[in-house]
C-alpha cells in the first residue's frame, strides 16, 4: 500500500493535469505562418501538387500544380539556386493574414508573399522579385 505522502502526491499530479487549460489554438497569422512554411518546403522539393493542396479551391482552380511548378522553377533560372529563406514575419493585412518570407537566392532575394483564409489555407501566393534600381 502507498504511503500516505505518495498518495497526496498522485493526488496533486492527477487534479493538475484536469487543472491545466488546455494550449490555446494557434492565432489566424500562426496558421497562415505555418502553411507558407509548408508550401515553400513542399516548392523547396518539387512536389507541386503537396504545395497546391494548401490551397483554397479557388486559387486551386486559378494556379495549377504545373504553373506553380513554371512560378518556381523561372524565380530559380532567374535569381539562381535558393540558399535560404529568412523568418516570416507578417499580421493582419487589409483585413486578411499575410505572411512575407524572404527567400535568399544567390543572385538576389525575392520576397514570398502568402495571403490566407481564416482557417489557413493559402488564398493568394506570389513572389515578387527584388526593385532594380
Amino acid at each position: 500500500m502507498a504511503s500516505h505522502p505518495a498518495r497526496i502526491a498522485a493526488l496533486v499530479l492527477v487534479l493538475g493535469w484536469q487543472a491545466m487549460p488546455a494550449p490555446a489554438a494557434p492565432s489566424p497569422v500562426a496558421r497562415c505562418e505555418q502553411a507558407s512554411h509548408d508550401l515553400l518546403d513542399a516548392l523547396g522539393r518539387g512536389d507541386y501538387a503537396a504545395a497546391q493542396a494548401l490551397f483554397t479551391p479557388s486559387l486551386a482552380a486559378d494556379l495549377t500544380a504545373a504553373q506553380l511548378r513554371t512560378l518556381w522553377t523561372d524565380t530559380a533560372d532567374r535569381q539562381g539556386a535558393l540558399r535560404t529563406a529568412g523568418r516570416p514575419h507578417g499580421g493582419r493585412v487589409n483585413g486578411h493574414n499575410e505572411v512575407f518570407v524572404p527567400l535568399m537566392f544567390e543572385k538576389s532575394t525575392v520576397t514570398a508573399d502568402v495571403v490566407c483564409d481564416g482557417e489557413g489555407r493559402v488564398s493568394a501566393f506570389r513572389l515578387t522579385p527584388p526593385r532594380t534600381p
